[in-house]
C-alpha cells in the first residue's frame, strides 16, 4: 500500500511540474505585450493608491465619452493594491514587470483545476491542459484585468471547499473561506460562489457548521468593503459604468446568439466537441431536430445585416453548434444520471452541481452584463472540461489507443487555436503601442496641439507620447489635430461633430499573421461581441484605422468647446 501512494504522490507531482511547464511556455514569452483594453484603468488606480490606499476614485476623469469629478472603478481594489507593492518599493511602470506579477494566477489557476479534475475525472492532468490551452485563458492571461485572477481564485475556493467539505476538514474549509474573500475581493463576479457552493452541501448533504461559517468569511470582508464605500463615497460599490450601449431585454436574442458561439469557439477546439457529445442515438436526434434551425436563425441573421460573409457564417455555425451541444450534453447527462442513480451509476450530484455552476455564470453574463466577451466566461471554462473529460472517459472503452489519439489531436487543435488568438492578440495590442511612437514622431515639435480619440491601450500610449484625450469637456481650436482609433472608439466614443474637421490622413497597419480577434471586418469580437459575432477568426484584414483629423472652425474669442 505504502508503494502504490508513493507512486500516486510521484505522478502526482510530475504532472503538476508538466503543468506549471505548460503554463510558463505559454505565459512568459507573452510578458512584455503591450498594455491593453482595461490594463489602463488597473495601472492607474494602482498609481492612486500607492500614494494613498483609501482613494478608489480618479479625478477629472473624461472615460468613454463622459466626464466624471470622481470616476470610481467597478472593479474590486486587489488587484490595485497587489501592483502598487512594486511602485511603492521604486519600480516604475513597466509591461514586463507587471505581467510577470500575473504569472502566478495561470499557475494558481492550473492548479486547482488539477485539483478538480482528481475529485470529478479521473483524467486531472487532461483537465488541467484543457483549461490551459484554451484560447480564453491563454488570452486573458496575457492582461492585467481582474479576469484570470478571478478565476485562478474562483477555482482555488472551489477545489478547497470540496475537498474541505468531503472530507469534513475544518482546516480546509477555513483556507477555502479566506481564499473566496480574495476571490471577491478581486472580481465581483466571484459573488457567486457563495450560493454555488451552498448549493454544493445542499446536494451533498453536508449539514454541519463548520461547512457553512468558511462562507460567512467573504460575506463579511464584502460587508465591510460596502460600509467603507458607503462611508467614503457615499454609496454601494460601483458594479458597471457601461455608457452608451443598449443592454435590455430587446438585445437578449443577440446575447443568447453570442453566448453560444463564444462558448463554443474560444474553449475546447470545437469539431472535437461535437462528435463527442452527438455519439448517442438519443444526442444525434436532439441534434438534428434543434441545430439545423439554430444555425439558421444565428446565421442567416449576420449575413442578412452584412456582419459576415458566408464563409465566416459557416465557422459560426461550428462555434454555435458546439457551445448549445455543451449546454444541452449537460442537462442531459444530469438527467441521464438521475435516472440511472438506483442502478449504481456514479453520483448524479457531480453532474447537478456542475450544471448549476455552468448555467449560473451563464444566466448572469446574459442577464445583468451588458455584453458578451470571452473574459467574462471563464467562469464557465472549467465545467464545460470536466464536461469533456468525463464523457472521454467512457470514448471507445475497447479501443483505448483510439481514445489516447483522440485525446492527443484534440489537445493539439484546441493549443493551436489558443497560441494563435494569443499571438494575434499580441500584435493587435502591439500595433497600437506602434502607432502611438509612430504618431509621436510624426508630429514632434508639431505647432498644433493634438488629441487622442479612443480608449484603452491606445489611450495610454497615445497619452504616454504628450498628446491629450480628447473628451466632452476639452477645449479644442481651429487648428488642432485629433487622432482617432477605429477599434478602440467604436461604440464608446462620440464622432466628431460634422463640418468642423477633415481628414488628413488614414493609417491602416497590417499583419502578415492570419488571425484576428477584435476585428469588425473580420466579423471577430473576442472582448466585445458588439465588435463582431465571433470570438476569432483566419483573416489577414487590417489590423486597424488610424484617422487623422484636423480641425478648421472659426473659433470664438476665447475658445470653442470641440464637443459642439
Amino acid at each position: 500500500m505504502a508503494s502504490i501512494l508513493a507512486k500516486l504522490k510521484t505522478a502526482r507531482y510530475r504532472d503538476l511540474a508538466i503543468l506549471a511547464a505548460a503554463v510558463l511556455l505559454l505565459t512568459v514569452p507573452f510578458i512584455g505585450k503591450a498594455f491593453d483594453w482595461d490594463d489602463r484603468e488597473f495601472i492607474e488606480f494602482a498609481q492612486v493608491v500607492a500614494k494613498d490606499p483609501t482613494q478608489l476614485h480618479l479625478e477629472d476623469l473624461s472615460y468613454k465619452g463622459n466626464y466624471y469629478e470622481e470616476f470610481r472603478t467597478s472593479h474590486p481594489p486587489l488587484l490595485f493594491y497587489y501592483l502598487s507593492l512594486f511602485l511603492r518599493l521604486g519600480a516604475g511602470v513597466s509591461e514586463q514587470l507587471f505581467r510577470a506579477a500575473y504569472l502566478i494566477f495561470p499557475l494558481i489557476a492550473a492548479g486547482s483545476m488539477y485539483s478538480l479534475g482528481r475529485r470529478f475525472t479521473s483524467y486531472p492532468l487532461l483537465a488541467a491542459l484543457l483549461l490551459v490551452f484554451t484560447a480564453g485563458f491563454m488570452v486573458i492571461s496575457h492582461t492585467l484585468m481582474g479576469d484570470l485572477p478571478g478565476l485562478a481564485l474562483w477555482l482555488a475556493s472551489v477545489a478547497l471547499f470540496v475537498r474541505g467539505a468531503d472530507r469534513d476538514s475544518w482546516r480546509i474549509l477555513l483556507a477555502s473561506g479566506v481564499v473566496i474573500a480574495l476571490a471577491v475581493m478581486t472580481s465581483y463576479q466571484t459573488l457567486s460562489l457563495v450560493p454555488l457552493l451552498l448549493f454544493y452541501v445542499l446536494v451533498k448533504k453536508k449539514f454541519r457548521l463548520r461547512v457553512f461559517l468558511p462562507l460567512a468569511i467573504p460575506m463579511a470582508v464584502f460587508g465591510v468593503y460596502t460600509l467603507f464605500n458607503y462611508l467614503k463615497y457615499g454609496g454601494p460599490p460601483v458594479f458597471s459604468y457601461v455608457v452608451g450601449i443598449s443592454y435590455g431585454w430587446q438585445d437578449l436574442d443577440m446575447k443568447v446568439r453570442a453566448l453560444l458561439v463564444f462558448i463554443g469557439g474560444a474553449t475546447i477546439f470545437p469539431l472535437a466537441m461535437i462528435p463527442l457529445f452527438m455519439r448517442k442515438k438519443v444526442d444525434l436526434l436532439f441534434g438534428f431536430l434543434f441545430l439545423p434551425p439554430l444555425v439558421t436563425w444565428a446565421a442567416v441573421y449576420y449575413l442578412g445585416v452584412g456582419d459576415l460573409n458566408v464563409s465566416q457564417a459557416l465557422v459560426l455555425a461550428v462555434m454555435l453548434s458546439a457551445g448549445f451541444l455543451v449546454l444541452y450534453k449537460l442537462f442531459a447527462n444530469t438527467i441521464s444520471g438521475f435516472l440511472r442513480r438506483s442502478r449504481g451509476g456514479k453520483d448524479w450530484t457531480d453532474w447537478l452541481f456542475l450544471l448549476v455552476w455552468f448555467c449560473g455564470v451563464l444566466t448572469y453574463i446574459g442577464v445583468f452584463l451588458p455584453f458578451v466577451t470571452v473574459r467574462f466566461l471563464l467562469p464557465l471554462f472549467p465545467p464545460l472540461v470536466l464536461l469533456f473529460t468525463r464523457e472521454v472517459e467512457s470514448l471507445w472503452p475497447m479501443r483505448p489507443h483510439l481514445r489516447s489519439a483522440f485525446v492527443l489531436v484534440t489537445l493539439a487543435l484546441t493549443l493551436a487555436v489558443g497560441l494563435a488568438t494569443a499571438v494575434a492578440d499580441y500584435h493587435l495590442a502591439g500595433a497600437q503601442r506602434e502607432a502611438a511612437e509612430r504618431f509621436g514622431r510624426r508630429f514632434a515639435g508639431s505647432d498644433n496641439k493634438v488629441w487622442v480619440l479612443g480608449e484603452f491601450g491606445f489611450r495610454y500610449y497615445m497619452q504616454k507620447q504628450g498628446f491629450e484625450y480628447l473628451g466632452v469637456r476639452s477645449v479644442a481650436h481651429s487648428g488642432d489635430i485629433v487622432i482617432g482609433s477605429y477599434i478602440n472608439a467604436a461604440e464608446v466614443v462620440a464622432p466628431l461633430p460634422p463640418g468642423t474637421y477633415r481628414v488628413i490622413s488614414v493609417d491602416e497597419p497590417q499583419d502578415s499573421f492570419p488571425v484576428r480577434l477584435m476585428n469588425p471586418w473580420a466579423g471577430a469580437g473576442f472582448y466585445a461581441h458588439l465588435m463582431g459575432p465571433l470570438p476569432e477568426m483566419i483573416s489577414r484584414e487590417k489590423l486597424d484605422e488610424y484617422t487623422v483629423y484636423k480641425l478648421y472652425w472659426q473659433e470664438d474669442e476665447g475658445g470653442t468647446d470641440g464637443s459642439n
